[in-house]
């Protein structure tokens, strides 16, 4: 892939498809706009109908045709659709659930979900094949130059899977896999039985749990399943793709969204050369805990801080420096049956793009170029209407792929600006707040770590304090950082608390909501209901802990059985005697040994600030997340944007405009983002640089005007 080109396209191809020859016209049609790709997802059960005879001459004559029109093709391989006779010849390849029960859908197509959940892939005959097909798939294909990229798996993970279940796989090919990784991260079954407080007597008997999650073995079994056998299916794909490839292109695959609060990205992006993320801003991704659920601005600014910022922020993270996609991208209307969403506008089209492309994303690939003919999405997500003709907003999606790579390399190569803040990420205390029901709507608690990341997102965001997130097995790049923010932090290990007050002695800011530690690990209590590291670090001694809310909270089920405390505003105590946060989800209070009381409430103190060696650790006895994105606290932002400010962390603003920034040489691209409602106008200052261009206008100087919930980018050149 040439460095100085942007790869911006659109997906043409998948089975059932339109015919060839309506094919052909579209991507004449797609390079006309100004787009310079398109992708092609191939389907095993589709290519290789009977064992032995692998069919892809409709898939090389789209190959061909792409290269006659200087098209590149992103290239999709999709083994979880797998063929029928390889069910019937390995009838032991269905994954497997907790009850013994196997997955079982004999009549797979790629809606909808990409033939996942596809076989199990830990059955080696399976991935036997897997393998000879692939192998035989690039000898075919790989000698076209034009295929730029291998995705080898689009929107990993196992769903489809049946409610009420603990997941895949229970076959005796990933238990034995699930076993000798036990024994490797433990070394004794003696060791095993201390951890999970078991009684097995040998490795052989060791089981993940069959029943109930909320039990210590369940943290294992979920991380082994979402980050080391997702991990080695990636790996082994990756690794059949490059040893067969002629001109080793990059090999790739995305998330259907990253789950925050999850750690499993840091780990699968591991095994590829460029990773991503679906992204469909009007597709649900605002929940009805979000205050803006019904407010159609809200939505609008929404769609920018969570569906693509917050979204591809997280990508990005978990990459560490390598390249990141926008792998689909809404073209059209969501659509769902006899639902069909709101169409987008061009102006959407182009506040999508502009703010995705503000996170440093090196690529982006439509969902699709025309409305979809399948069942449950049939006349939704095209570029182009059900005909093929062209819409406004194709036109603005093709105007702006044309106009992006005029500076195709800025784009593709450029670094995003290096952030000071980070929120840790924990793997295992999402798996615990899994594990416990919420005892509403048949969630778990897990939407609790979710939503507060979220909301700590989003007070920032609209601050110009943009961020990273950095996931705990890598806790020793905490030292980049000026600030760290512990979200909910209710299960986590010694080890973990050891780096973070190392951090804090060693001169960082570490910021916790309340009761850090206060589970191990596994789910089990500590003696004084807290980390004894966070106690030393606060200076403090954990005193209570209650569950607060109202008629209107949205997380509690019912007041009536539960002891829980009104709402009452945390007040400020000494220098923040100006400052009041807004409680929510818990209220614990401290005993204070040697910190500084910062909040109180009724008397009882809920948040403390301590020096602590070089740097300084700050406890907030409540949720603060929650506080924002449910009730739009802007006391809490404000607190907490201080306490930031005052670890020397800078907002990255021009104004009232927020300002993110990518830099490649002697060029710089600013994206210059208006959050609100209404059109904002500010001074540009381009001294020491020869051009200041608009990427979509032309010569800027001066005074600079962006419109409402609008990204406006400026190439800077010295």
């Amino acid at each position: 892939m040439k460095k100085d080109i942007f790869p911006y396209g659109t997906h043409i191809y998948r089975e059932p498809s339109r015919p060839l020859e309506e094919l052909k016209k579209d991507m004449m049609t797609i390079k006309r706009l100004g787009f310079n790709m398109v992708k092609v997802q191939e389907s095993w059960a589709i290519d290789e109908k009977r064992k032995g005879e692998i069919d892809l001459s409709k898939i090389e004559e789209i190959i061909k045709e792409a290269e006659a029109l200087d098209l590149m093709v992103y290239f999709g391989v999709t083994m979880e659709q797998a063929p029928a006779w390889l069910w019937k010849e390995y009838p032991d390849c269905r994954l497997v659930y907790n009850d013994g029960t196997p997955h079982n859908d004999p009549t797979q197509y790629l809606l909808p979900a990409d033939g996942k959940p596809g076989p199990c892939w830990d059955h080696p005959e399976v991935r036997r094949e897997g393998e000879r097909f692939i192998c035989e798939l690039v000898k075919r294909l790989g000698r076209y130059r034009n295929i730029v990229v291998w995705n080898v798996w689009q929107e990993v993970g196992f769903w489809p899977m049946y409610p009420g279940k603990l997941g895949f796989c229970y076959c005796p090919y990933t238990l034995a896999k699930f076993r000798n990784w036990l024994k490797a991260r433990y070394d004794s079954i003696e060791k095993l039985n201390e951890v999970w407080r078991t009684g097995f007597g040998r490795w052989e008997e060791v089981e993940p749990p069959r029943l109930h999650p909320f039990v210590p073995s369940y943290i294992d079994w979920k991380y082994y399943m979402n980050n080391i056998y997702l991990r080695e299916a990636i790996r082994w794909k990756a690794e059949t793709f490059r040893k067969s490839d002629p001109y080793k292109r990059p090999v790739f695959c995305h998330m259907g969204s990253p789950s925050i609060g999850s750690g499993a990205e840091w780990r699968l992006a591991k095994e590829v050369d460029i990773f991503g993320s679906s992204c469909y801003p009007i597709w649900g991704d605002i929940s009805d805990w979000d205050k803006d659920f019904k407010n159609p601005e809200g939505k609008i600014k929404g769609e920018m801080w969570n569906a693509i910022s917050l979204k591809f922020d997280y990508i990005r993270s978990s990459c560490k420096g390598k390249k990141f996609w926008a792998a689909e991208f809404q073209g059209g209307p969501v659509s769902s049956f006899l639902y069909k969403g709101k169409t987008p506008a061009p102006g959407d089209i182009k506040r999508w793009v502009l703010t995705a492309l503000s996170t440093g994303i090196n690529g982006l690939c439509f969902w699709n170029h025309r409305a979809e003919i399948f069942f449950q999405e049939a006349y939704g997500f095209g570029l182009l209407d059900s005909k093929g003709d062209i819409t406004e907003r194709a036109k603005e999606a093709g105007a702006l792929g044309v106009a992006i790579n005029r500076y195709g390399e800025l784009f593709q190569e450029g670094v995003i600006q290096k952030n000071e803040v980070a929120i840790l990420v924990n793997e295992d205390l999402q798996n615990f707040l899994q594990s416990m029901p919420l005892h509403i709507n048949n969630l778990t608690s897990e939407i609790h770590i979710m939503h507060t990341i979220r909301g700590l997102y989003r007070m920032l965001w609209e601050e110009g304090i943009f961020i990273d997130f950095l996931e705990v097995e890598e806790i020793e790049r905490v030292r980049d950082y000026k600030v760290v923010i512990l979200p909910l932090p209710l299960a986590i290990s010694d080890g973990i608390m050891e780096k973070l007050e190392k951090f804090v002695y060693e001169g960082g800011l570490l910021i916790s909501e309340c009761c850090p530690g206060r589970y191990d690990r596994y789910g089990l209590a500590r003696t004084g209901e807290i980390s004894g590291i966070a106690e030393d670090v606060f200076g403090i001694e954990h005193k209570d802990v209650k569950l607060c809310g109202d008629e209107k909270t949205p997380w509690l089920p019912s007041a009536r059985w539960l002891d829980v405390l009104p709402v009452k505003r945390f007040e400020g105590m000494g220098g923040f005697s100006s400052y009041s946060i807004l409680p929510s989800l818990y209220i614990e209070s401290f005993t204070v040994k040697y910190g500084t009381p910062i909040l109180s409430m009724e008397k009882e103190i809920t948040g403390v600030f301590n020096s602590y060696g070089k740097g300084k650790g700050y406890l907030i006895g409540t949720v603060m997340g929650h506080s924002f994105l449910s009730y739009g606290d802007e006391g809490t932002k404000k607190f907490l944007v201080k306490i930031i400010e005052d670890a020397g962390v800078k907002r990255s603003n021009l104004g009232k405009l927020l300002l993110r920034k990518k830099v490649l040489g002697e060029k710089e691209v600013l994206f210059l983002i208006n959050p609100e409602g209404r059109a904002v106008s500010e001074r540009l200052d381009t001294t020491g640089f020869s051009k200041a261009i608009d990427l979509l206008g032309g010569p800027v100087e001066g005074l600079i005007t962006v419109e409402p919930f609008s990204v406006k980018v400026i190439i800077l050149e010295r």
